[in-house]
């Protein structure tokens, strides 16, 4: 993947990952419990961008 390739599914998936965060099931869980939920969306989409450009395309 080139760095634009990337920047732009980084944008696309804070883009949705902030349209969720606006549904009302998640606004009641309170401020801790939805930052600790962030977190663990953040850690899993980093990794899978890491091991997806360590063992993508190749090139």
């Amino acid at each position: 993947m080139n760095l634009m390739a990337t920047l732009t599914s980084i944008v696309a998936i804070g883009c949705c990952l902030l349209l969720v965060s606006q549904h009302s099931g998640l606004r009641e869980l309170g401020p801790a419990r939805f930052i600790r939920l962030a977190l663990i969306w953040a850690v899993l989409i980093v990794g899978l961008v890491l091991v997806i450009q360590v063992f993508g395309s190749g090139a």
